[in-house]
């Protein structure tokens, strides 16, 4: 009888104890969201000190902990309600790594965000010539909306471009120029 009533309390905490949620926290301590969202200011508030006041004559660690404080309140927490969550989330090591790990990959995915290489907008195609000959108009090209219509250049213009450079003849000698003369 002794011994039945032995594994029925023994199931009974064991239930308990397996059926009561491994990551609920006690009160007075921060829910693991706002927790994570409170480190990863206090994060930025460190680089902040790190990044801008490395060469300054100010003393780096009080700027930090007035930091700490500024980010206390817009938390609408104390230093103390922090404290007692910050220990209780290192006593529960499952808990914190899931944290920490959720607030590596934010910052992994901020930093890829920064280096990204920018990407300019495309390019619109190059204006095609339009077809001048009144015969053919089905190979007519239409430009796009919004661009302007490429013109033809005029005969004397082409001919300019196709026509070699000149040398000017006056800073050379006078072998030079029967070499160029044929």
């Amino acid at each position: 009888m002794m011994r039945l009533f032995l594994l029925c309390l023994s199931v009974f905490v064991f239930s308990l104890v397996s059926c009561t949620d491994k990551d609920k926290v006690p009160s007075g301590v921060l829910s693991k969201n706002e927790m994570q969202r409170v480190i990863w200011d206090m994060m930025q508030a460190e680089r902040y000190t790190a990044t801008f006041l490395k060469d300054s004559t100010k003393n780096t660690k009080a700027e930090t902990f007035k930091l700490y404080a500024q980010v206390f309140a817009i938390h609408g927490i104390t230093k103390d309600q922090f404290v007692k969550s910050y220990k209780f989330y290192m006593s529960r090591p499952d808990i914190a790594r899931v944290m920490f790990d959720s607030l590596a990959s934010k910052a992994n995915r901020q930093r890829e965000e920064i280096y990204k290489p920018k990407t300019t907008p495309a390019q619109p195609p190059a204006p095609q010539p339009v077809n001048t000959k009144q015969s053919d108009t089905s190979k007519t090209v239409h430009p796009m909306p919004g661009q302007a219509i490429p013109m033809p250049m005029p005969p004397q213009l082409n001919k300019l471009k196709t026509q070699p450079k000149r040398f000017p003849l006056k800073h050379l000698k006078r072998d030079s120029l029967m070499r160029l003369v044929p």
